[in-house]
């Protein structure tokens, strides 16, 4: 029995901080590493300009976040800032801008600025000489200008170094916003979803694992 419920806030403007993005089980990167070694390869040839942006883009489940999260956890990037923002489709520079700010001050833990010069001059300071690291996690924005004023937020640091992961569905997007060659993740294999399958069915443990694996083979 399904209950259907009405709900009118269905999209709302939201922007949050990702608290745990280390926890990520084994099952999740099942043929993901090889991605993420190439995503962190083409950073580290890339990062000369005051800003680097690497979208990863695909259609929603293929895992964009998931390779964030290693990208984020990598220790290529132990020696910088981290800050991770939740964009979602309600696209609003404010609270991004504010976002950033929470996380890279220690004085600003819950920054509320309303004005937009208020938060370039807050991101001015905190970014000026410092190496920073934003991932900006599923992003809808496709408006040029808006994009432009993103990037233009995050590059005010005087001497910083600003490197950006952007996870978004749309390859317009991932163009737009891009300072190199976007990554366009595949979906994963055949054989790497039923590996997938195997580790969260307890499959080899099964004493009937003979008669449902075909069954398994067939549902990845």
């Amino acid at each position: 029995e399904f209950e259907l419920i009405e709900r009118t806030n269905a999209i709302e403007p939201l922007v949050t901080d990702i608290q745990d993005t280390s926890s990520i089980s084994e099952t999740q990167i099942i043929g993901r590493t090889q991605e993420s070694d190439i995503i962190l390869a083409s950073l580290s040839e890339s990062m000369t300009e005051d800003i680097t942006i690497l979208p990863i883009y695909g259609i929603g489940g293929l895992g964009k976040t998931t390779l964030a999260k290693m990208v984020y956890n990598s220790s290529q990037f132990s020696g910088y800032s981290q800050v991770w923002v939740y964009v979602s489709q309600t696209f609003d520079l404010i609270k991004i801008g504010n976002s950033i700010i929470s996380q890279l001050s220690e004085k600003d833990k819950e920054s509320g600025y309303t004005g937009k010069q208020m938060i370039r001059n807050s991101l001015e300071k905190l970014l000026s000489n410092k190496k920073i690291l934003i991932v900006l996690d599923d992003l809808w924005e496709d408006n040029i200008s808006q994009l432009e004023e993103l990037k233009d937020m995050l590059k005010v640091g005087e001497s910083s170094k600003v490197v950006v992961i952007a996870t978004t569905r749309s390859e317009g997007i991932a163009k737009k916003v891009s300072t190199i060659q976007p990554y366009k993740l595949a979906p994963l294999t055949d054989d790497m979803c039923w590996s997938i399958i195997k580790q969260k069915s307890a499959f080899e443990s099964r004493g009937d694992k003979q008669q449902l694996e075909e069954i398994g083979k067939v549902i990845a």
